[in-house]
């Protein structure tokens, strides 16, 4: 009985081993070889230029590898239409269409393929999933097909704009102030947050030259609005900068160069515009200010 005992112990261990090492080889990491046919992935894409925004051109650098151990030939890329739609939704084709030929991709090389597009004016500002078919065959006339999915993310162009005449010819209104007035709004086709306004110019003064108004909806506008004061006559060159975040959280700054025109020396009265009674009276009876 001891023996047998003894032989069956043998026994068990012998089983644990060889079942220990069997999980470690099913454990271990093997290198796989190279398919034995052309393999064409994508390897990168690119964007020229490096932001695609709406209503404008651009084109998409695609770098097709293949991975394979056989060459591939009569290689072909077809952009087939975007991710749950029937047809390419805000992209366009620009050019020859949507199919690309290569006539040969050795094994373990790189070819590009450029192909150009546009999107749509009205299209919103996030990522889209582009479908794309690749086709090849080998060299005794196997065809390989593959199917790839290319996300192109859509950022936001200058969504807000600023409506200013590019002179400013200050004139005195009744009450005996120099104001000067422009528009800015969202155009974009999605909201925008923190728009912040400045204006400056060299020999001029603003009653004020800031203005923070928040988030601007889509199609949101507002005024700016200040008056002015100068001790001199002509022409001085300044600006209006417009801040904001767009929808990507990304920081936009918008500038538009303006002129300010002073024929004369324009002051503000010590009631900070408001006429008083005899100013008021001369300029209705004699019709000159005071």
């Amino acid at each position: 009985m001891k023996e047998r005992s003894k032989i069956t112990i043998k026994t068990k261990s012998l089983l644990s081993v060889l079942m220990v090492a069997m999980l470690l080889l099913c454990l271990t990491p093997t290198a796989l070889a190279a398919p034995e046919q052309p393999l064409l992935q994508i390897s990168s894409v690119a964007f020229n230029p490096a932001t695609v925004s709406p209503g404008n051109e651009f084109k998409m650098v695609v770098t097709l590898t293949n991975h394979g151990d056989y060459d591939a030939h009569n290689v072909t890329l077809d952009v087939l239409s975007q991710s749950g739609a029937s047809d390419l939704g805000v992209f366009s084709m620009v050019g020859s269409g949507s199919h690309f030929y290569r006539e040969e991709i050795p094994s373990a090389e790189s070819t590009t393929i450029e192909i150009p597009m546009v999107t749509s004016p009205n299209s919103e500002a996030k990522n889209y999933n582009l479908n794309l078919q690749i086709n090849c065959e080998s060299s005794g006339g196997s065809v390989y097909n593959f199917t790839e999915t290319v996300g192109v993310v859509i950022n936001e162009s200058e969504s807000m704009s600023i409506i200013a005449p590019d002179r400013f010819v200050l004139t005195e209104n009744d009450k005996g102030v120099t104001p000067i007035e422009f528009e800015i709004a969202n155009f974009g086709s999605n909201p925008v947050r923190g728009v912040q306004v400045s204006m400056s110019a060299e020999g001029v003064d603003f009653s004020k030259d800031y203005n923070y108004y928040g988030t601007f909806e889509k199609d949101d506008n507002d005024n700016f609005s200040a008056d002015v004061t100068t001790a001199q006559t002509g022409e001085f060159p300044g600006k209006i900068t417009v801040k904001y975040m767009d929808s990507f959280n990304n920081e936009r700054v918008i500038e538009k160069a303006i002129t300010i025109v002073s024929e004369e020396a324009t002051t503000q009265t010590v009631e900070s515009g408001e006429e008083n009674f005899f100013q008021k009276f001369l300029r209705v009876v004699f019709g000159i200010g005071a």
